[in-house]
C-alpha cells in the first residue's frame, strides 16, 4: 500500500470496475514527473521485496537493512517498508535523474498508481473487483489525454502477476483463525520475517538444518528451491501456513510423527 498525504476533494470518477475506462498517463515531460517519489510510505509485499533484491543483485540479508525499515503489527507480525533516503525530500532510494533505477521490478504500490483496490468481505466472496482514483493534487498525469480501461491499465503495470503472487501470503495474513489472534511469541515473529522477507536466510534454513528430515518433500520441489527464488517463496508461504494456520500444507514425515507422539505420551 502507498500513502500520500492528501486534500479530501474528489477529482471525477473515483470508484471503477475493471472495464470502466481510466484518464491517466505518466512521462517525464510532466512537471509533476518524480515527485511521487518522495515523502511517501511504501509498504513492501514479500514479492516485492524478492523482486527488488534480485534487480540489485544482492542478497535478502543485504537488501533489508539497507532499503527496509520494520515495526511489528497491531496482530503481532512484522511489517516491512521502503525505508526513504535522509535528504530533505525524503526521496526513494532508487530515485534517479533518469527515474526509477529498478522501475522493472518495482513495488506493486508503485505499479497500481493512481489506482487502489477497494475489497471488502462482500466483493471478496462476489469474485468482483473495484478500484478508488488516489487523489493526489500535485499529480498532472490526469490531465493527459490518454485513456485505457482499468484493465488494460493494469495489465500494463504487471499488476496481475503481482497479486497472482501475493495470494498465498494474503490467504495466511487475512485466515480468520489468525484475524483473532495477537501473535506475541518473538521465535514465531522470528519465523514469519524469515520466511516472508527474508528469503536467502530461509533457503540456509531449509538445506542447513534438520527441516528435510522432519518434512516429505518432493525431489525436483527441493532441487527447484535451491536456485529458484520464486518457488523458494512459494514453498516458504507453505511452511508458513502449516506452522501458523495448522493446514496440511506440508507432511511431516512419519517417523518424525511417531518419535513426536512417543515423546508427548501419545498412544
Amino acid at each position: 500500500m502507498i500513502s500520500f498525504t492528501v486534500t479530501s476533494e474528489k477529482q471525477g470518477l473515483r470508484v471503477l470496475k475493471p472495464e470502466d475506462t481510466l484518464r491517466f498517463d505518466c512521462h517525464e515531460n510532466l512537471s509533476c514527473y518524480k515527485r511521487c517519489c518522495r515523502d511517501v510510505t511504501i509498504f513492501l509485499t514479500p514479492y516485492d521485496i524478492l523482486r527488488m533484491k534480485n534487480a540489485l543483485g544482492i542478497l535478502s540479508e543485504e537488501f533489508l537493512p539497507a532499503f527496509t525499515k520494520t515495526w511489528i503489527g497491531e496482530k503481532g507480525f512484522p511489517v516491512a517498508a521502503l525505508k526513504m533516503s535522509d535528504d530533505e525530500d525524503k526521496s526513494c532510494p532508487f530515485l534517479t535523474r533518469q527515474g526509477c533505477r529498478i522501475y522493472r521490478d518495482r513495488p506493486w504500490s508503485c505499479r497500481i498508481y493512481p489506482l487502489q483496490p477497494e475489497i471488502s468481505p462482500q466483493t471478496e466472496k462476489a469474485g468482483r473487483q473495484y478500484y478508488s482514483v488516489m487523489n493526489v493534487p500535485f499529480c498532472r498525469g490526469f490531465q493527459e489525454n490518454r485513456t485505457t480501461t482499468v484493465k488494460q491499465w493494469l495489465e500494463e503495470q504487471e499488476v496481475p502477476l503481482y497479486t497472482e503472487m501475493e495470494s498465498p501470503f494474503k490467504n495466511i495474513t487475512r485466515n480468520p483463525f489468525l484475524c483473532d489472534q495477537v501473535i506475541k511469541n518473538p521465535k514465531i515473529q522470528q519465523m514469519y520475517y524469515m520466511a516472508s522477507y527474508d528469503l536467502d536466510r530461509f533457503r540456509r534454513f531449509v538445506f542447513e538444518s534438520s527441516f528435510l528430515q522432519r518434512f516429505e518433500t518432493d525431489s525436483l520441489e527441493i532441487e527447484k528451491i535451491r536456485t529458484d527464488d520464486t518457488a523458494l517463496y512459494q514453498f516458504a508461504m507453505r511452511w508458513l501456513e502449516y506452522g501458523l494456520i495448522g493446514q496440511q500444507a506440508l507432511k511431516v514425515r512419519p517417523a518424525v510423527m511417531e518419535a513426536k507422539k512417543k515423546e508427548l505420551g501419545i498412544e
